[in-house]
């Protein structure tokens, strides 16, 4: 079988953009969200190994992967491994979807 190819839905696209433009303005560089990009792609990377390292959530199918202080919720097909959302964990709980 192939290996699986991460994708990433507009979503988490956006989501991940908001917290890199946020640590942009609050640090005045770009440096700490590359520092973080970076090891969220590597953290990603072991899901192509072990797809299945993330937790259950309450959603059939979905798994979260707790990085820092986010966690990346995905969902695993034959091919694709689906990145969802990116939640920050300092947020209010009650706005998650994906665990209830």
């Amino acid at each position: 079988m192939a290996e699986r190819i991460i994708v990433w839905s507009e979503t988490a696209k956006l989501e991940l953009k908001d917290i890199f433009e946020y640590f942009n303005f609050r640090n005045k560089s770009k440096l700490y969200s590359l520092k973080l990009n970076r090891i969220i792609q590597t953290e990603l990377k072991s899901l192509l190994h072990q797809p299945e390292i993330g937790k259950k959530t309450d959603t059939i199918n979905v798994r979260g992967l707790l990085i820092e202080n986010y966690f990346i919720f995905y969902e695993i097909n034959k091919i694709h491994i689906i990145i969802l959302s990116v939640w920050d964990t300092r947020q209010n709980p009650e706005r998650l979807k994906y665990i209830q």
